[in-house]
Order: structure tokens, then sequence, then C-alpha cells
């Protein structure tokens, strides 16, 4: 196989592990979520007891997920994922002396803060593993070892609380996660950037994710309650353990992510978020009016369908489209709305059951999953995050992909982006790949400049883009990069439709049949305050970054091409940022992009 084609392999090592990781830390949590409320019983506490722990597990990890995601983009994702799983190790053996409610309520919020961090460290870090092009397919198949655990872990818990009781229980839920620590720190793939941004409050959550998070929100509210809920009651219904039910979502889930696997990165998020609410709705029809065993193995299979359809879905959606430094916000404000529906879920569950009954609670639960539905259909499948075939083939009533003759569609279109630093182009082109349906090349051209040229990514990182003017333009590291990465990015032009930002690219392909050249600029004022603000350099450093980077561009221009970097002849579209509206800018740039195809 060839270095090119590894760069686009899914099942490499480092996300065969990284899966597995997440396989234990779901173990640990779903070998809890089903029989701590049968602790909680025996320690002498009510449905409402049960309730308010469910939820303060979740408060745990709602609060503390967006300052995890900060440390992750900022501090790296193995060293979060470290500290969580040390935590989630050790804490289930503090449930060993849990003398009254009291204690144990409190060990399980602290256990939320331990499985925030080790959950939203490795689902940050896989999607840097993950080749941009399987996104969607990736993260369906990580999301299979969730899956696997929901099987495993719960059957397993109810079966050793019944067999020996909790103890035994808590500690094979200490050995799990010490199994995940072991494996966690054999990964070696870092192809990612860390942030040097402050914590500033603003920052925590990632507003690119929204949309996708506010539908798993609701979504969960009813998702997390039947799991939480349904062994009791089985129980009191004479059904079957909660096990097999919990057998037969994993088989549900399982089904879902093999067989449609690549429908993600297909055909969009819209059907699998449409059909896995009808499904989860039918399904708890089922276990509230048919009290048989085939109705309830189908309402589980339902189950499972709805949670391997939706989750993986949102997930992509939510992380696809947002830078690789901003990835960890994302994945916090993701999971934010994961853990916060579970715990208002809980809780409300709790007083519908004590108030009402089981049979009402359940029913109730319906109406998030037509609020998942809505706020889906109304926000969501529009909004620029969203990959629905719709949104990456027609903007602004162009469908650029229709636009492109039978002459030209065998042939690969390319977008180049030049930017002055700090006028938003890195995020431009990005929206625009996703928009587009494409792949984005800015940052990753550096680790492939490094495998063709031998150099290390750290010597590319540090001499791309740049000519040394102490050497009088000559130095050969520097020159030796930029040839590597001219190779690189015809190779990719010759191969698929892109987007690329920086390099050259512009002038490497200016013979290139269907090039779109477009270059951002936008003023001083606007350029500092995103320089602040969004890459964390400090106020009185902004100012001369902004000089001396575009300084560094221009002459790295004038050096290799001999022309003036910013000179409007040489690209099609000059785009000022300083406006601020990203989508409106990208709509703009698809515009033109189809017109001239067409």
């Amino acid at each position: 196989m060839n270095k090119t084609a590894k760069k686009h392999d899914l099942w490499s090592g480092s996300f065969v592990r990284i899966c597995l990781v997440n396989f234990f830390i779901f173990v640990n949590f779903h070998a809890l979520l089903p029989t701590f409320p049968f602790f909680v019983t025996w320690l002498g506490g009510d449905a409402l007891t049960i309730g308010l722990a469910t939820a303060l597990f979740s408060v745990a990890s709602i609060v503390s997920r967006p300052f995890v995601g900060w440390l992750i983009d900022t501090r790296g994702r193995r060293a979060i994922l470290v500290l969580g799983l040390v935590g989630m190790a050790f804490i289930p053996m503090g449930y060993f002396v849990s003398a009254g409610i009291a204690l144990a309520v409190v060990l399980r919020t602290v256990h939320g803060v331990f499985h925030a961090a080790s959950s939203n460290a490795s689902s940050t870090w896989v999607t840097d593993i993950i080749p941009h092009s399987r996104m969607g397919e990736g993260l369906g198949m990580y999301g299979l070892s969730m899956a696997i655990s929901t099987a495993v872990a719960p059957a397993l818990g109810l079966a050793v609380m019944n067999a020996w009781g909790f103890r035994p229980l808590f500690a094979i839920a200490a050995l799990v996660a010490l199994v995940a620590l072991l494996i966690g720190i054999g990964i070696r793939s870092r192809n990612y950037t860390t942030s040097e941004a402050p914590l500033r409050l603003s920052e925590l959550f990632e507003p690119m994710s929204l949309p996708a998070s506010v539908t798993q929100f609701f979504f969960m509210m009813a998702y997390g309650v039947i799991e939480v809920y349904v062994a009791i009651y089985a129980t009191s219904c004479e059904l079957p353990g909660g096990g097999l039910y919990f057998i037969f979502i994993a088989l549900g889930t399982v089904a879902t992510r093999i067989l449609l696997g690549r429908a993600i990165d297909k055909y969009g998020e819209a059907r699998l978020v449409y059909s896995g609410n009808a499904a989860i709705i039918v399904g708890i029809l089922l276990l509230v009016f048919a009290h048989n065993l085939p109705c309830y193995l189908i309402s589980a299979l339902l189950l499972g369908y709805s949670f391997g359809a939706v989750q993986p879905s949102l997930q992509t959606m939510a992380m696809h489209a947002v830078a690789t430094e901003r990835r960890g916000a994302a994945s916090s404000t993701f999971f934010v709305a994961f853990d916060f529906g579970i715990a208002l879920g809980g809780l409300l569950a709790g007083l519908l059951v004590k108030n009402l009954s089981y049979n009402a609670m359940f029913l109730w639960m319906i109406v998030p999953c037509i609020l998942s539905w809505g706020y889906y259909y109304v926000f969501g499948r529009r909004h620029v995050s969203s990959f629905n075939p719709q949104n990456r083939l027609t903007v602004a009533g162009t469908a650029v992909q229709e636009a492109v003759t039978p002459a030209s569609a065998t042939l690969p279109f390319v977008v180049t982006i030049s930017r002055e630093y700090g006028s938003g182009g890195h995020r431009i082109g990005e929206l625009l790949a996703q928009q587009l349906g494409v792949t984005f090349y800015d940052r990753e051209l550096i680790s492939l400049t490094a495998e063709k040229s031998g150099l290390s990514e750290r010597i590319v990182g540090e001499s791309e883009q740049k000519v040394d003017g102490r050497l009088m333009y000559d130095d050969p590291v520097q020159t030796a990069v930029f040839q590597a990465q001219c190779r690189i990015i015809r190779d990719i032009a010759d191969r698929e439709s892109c987007v690329i930002v920086g390099r050259l690219a512009n002038f490497v392909l200016q013979d290139h049949p269907n090039i779109l050249r477009i270059f951002v600029y936008a003023n001083e004022k606007v350029r500092m305050e995103r320089v602040v603000s969004e890459y964390g350099e400090e106020s009185d450093r902004a100012e001369r970054l902004l000089k001396h980077i575009d300084k560094e561009r221009r002459e790295h221009c004038l050096h290799y091409t001999g022309c003036q970097w910013d000179d409007c002849h040489h690209y099609h579209l000059m785009i000022d940022s300083s406006i601020g509206d990203y989508e409106k800018i990208v709509e703009t740039i698809c515009s033109v992009l189809g017109k001239k195809l067409g």
C-alpha cells in the first residue's frame, strides 16, 4: 500500500486502539448505569433518589466538559485521557465503603467528571485519527465500540450483581478502566494541532456544533431514560430481565452501524435522524402497550436502530466542519448536550414515576423525540454544518456539481485560497469544502510533505511558506519543502476535487482547467480582533504578528513565483471577510464556482 492510500486508511493501529479504549470506557459506564438504581434502592433510596443520582452524574459531566474540551485543545488528547481513566478506575472502588446514600451520590457525581474527561478526550482524538474523507463511516465504526459495550456491559453488570452482589461489580468496573488506560497510553498518533488560546468562557463552546448538539439533547432525554429505567420496569411487568433487552438494543445498534456505515457520508444525516426518532417512538409504544416477549424484543431492536442511526450521524455533523484546534470544544459541546439530555430526562422521569406511573413516564418521553425531529427539521437540516447532499450540491440556487459540463465532469475542480493572516481564510476554506463535499487541505499538507520529503513534520512546519533572508533566500531545506509541496498539490489536484489553503497553490496549479483562485483579506482591526479572540494571542502582540506573517508570505511568493502575493490579477475573486458572515461568503464562492464550471 502506498503512502497516499495509507493516508486514507481507516483501520489503522491507532484507530483500532482508540476504539478499544472507547469500548472499555463505556463498559465502565454501561455496567453501572442499570445497576446503580438497584444499589441506591439497596441503600434505602426511592425512585426520586435514583433520578437525582442519575442527574448529578450527568450534571458533573455537563459542568466539567467545556473545561475538559479546553484542556484537550490546549494540553493534548493523551494527557486528559489518562487523567480521566485513572479517576474511572479509582472511583468505583470508593463505592465499596459507601455507608449511606449521601456518600454514594457524591462518589457518583465525581465519577461523572472523570467519565467526561476520558470520553471527551477519546471522542476528540478519534476525529484526528480518522481520514477526513471517511469521517462519517469512521465515527460510525468508532461508535460501534460503544454499541458493543451496550450489549456486553449492562447484561454483565446485572448478572454479576444478581450472582455475587455489588462489590464484585464495582471491582470489574475499576478493572476495565485500567485496561483502557493501558491501551490508551500506547496510542502514538498525534495528527492534530494544539491551541494556545487562554481560558475564556465564550470560547468553551463551539457554535458550529450547536444544531447537532441540540437535536441530540432532545433525543437523549428519551433514550437515556429507557436505558436507566427499563430493567426495573421489566421486573415490574414480569418481563425477562433488563440484560436481555440491552443485548437486543446492542444487536440493533451493531447491525445499523455495519449495514449503514457509509450511508452518513453518502446520504447525509437527515434520513437517519428522522427514522431514528420515529423508531424510538414506536419502541416506547411497544414497551408500554404490549407486555409480551416478541414486542419487548422488537422494542429493543428499534431502540438499537435509533441509537445506531442518530448518534453517529449527529456526532459527525458536530465535528467534521470544525478546525482541528477546536475539536475539543466541539466534542465537549456535543457531549454536554448528550449528558444534559440524560440528566434532565432522568430527573423528569423520576418525578413522573413518583407522581404517576412507569407507563405514563415512558409515554411522556415521546415528546422529546418529537422535539428532536422538529428542531432538526427547522434549524439543522439546512445549517452549514449539515452534510446532506442537497447542501453539498446546491448553494444559493446554483447546483455546483450539476453545473459541470460532461466534458469537464471527469476532471476534478480545485479551489485555492490565499489569505492575509487573521482574515479567516482557513475557516472559510473548511466551510466551503464541507459545503461542496470535497476534501480540505491546509495543515494536512504538512504531514503529507513530511512523508514525501523525508523531513520531520516539525521541520516542514517551521520551513514552509517562508524564506530566510539571512541566507539570501537560498535555504536548501525551505526549497526542498516547497518543491515537495508542489508535487503533492499537483498530485492531489489531478486525483480529486478539493479546497487548498495557502502554499502558493494558485500559482502551482495555474494551468489547471477547473480552478477557482481566491484571495481573502480583511481590515486590520477585524484581523487583530480575530487573532486575539480566536487564535489566543495577546493583544499587544497581534499587530506585530499580522505584519510579520504577511511579510513572510509576501516574500515567499515573490521568491518562488516572481509575482506579488496580493496582486488581484492572480485571482478570480478577492473577498473582504470583514463582514464576518462566513456562510454568505461560502454561498458567494459556490455560486461563482458553479458559473465558472458551467
